[in-house]
């Protein structure tokens, strides 16, 4: 039987890490391979960040273990607060959100693609390369289109 421990990456490499344990003076892990949700097929990939906390499970020697997720805690506080949220913030500081059945994405230019029931809404510049069907009205207001003002109510 194993055990679980919590502690600082200090080192990384692909998609493994070395942990530097609180508990164990220190002691810093062998290279702990990172658990990822799914290696084949639909691949994700993750890697935890120089000091970012974390929970691993270590072998009885503590010789092999995996990283098997990060902690949030007093000095690093979750970004958002909620039970039917999920959150992710990329290191450019681009967030990606669901939250009460609305999708959100925003990057760090402050352009937000939101999908909220039947409505898509961009703020931000939308260039299309290629055809643009509209199947339904269109409203046109303080637009221009090849040069030619349009007129909304």
């Amino acid at each position: 039987m194993g055990e679980m421990k919590r502690g600082k990456i200090v080192e990384g490499r692909g998609s493994q890490v070395r942990v530097q344990f609180e508990d164990n003076d220190g002691v810093i892990s062998p290279w702990l391979d990172v658990a990822q949700d799914s290696t084949i097929g639909k691949k994700s990939y993750r890697r935890f960040q120089f000091g970012e906390m974390v929970r691993c499970y270590l072998d009885r020697k503590g010789e092999s273990g995996e990283a098997l997720y990060a902690i949030y805690n007093d000095q690093n506080a979750a970004p958002i607060d909620g039970d039917d949220v999920f959150y992710e913030e990329m290191p450019d500081g681009s967030v990606l959100k669901w939250e009460g059945g609305a999708f959100s994405y925003t990057n760090t230019a402050g352009t937000t693609f939101t999908v909220a029931g039947s409505d898509v809404t961009i703020s931000g510049n939308l260039k299309v390369t290629g055809n643009l069907d509209v199947g339904g009205s269109t409203d046109l207001k303080n637009t221009v289109i090849n040069g030619i003002p349009q007129s909304g109510n």
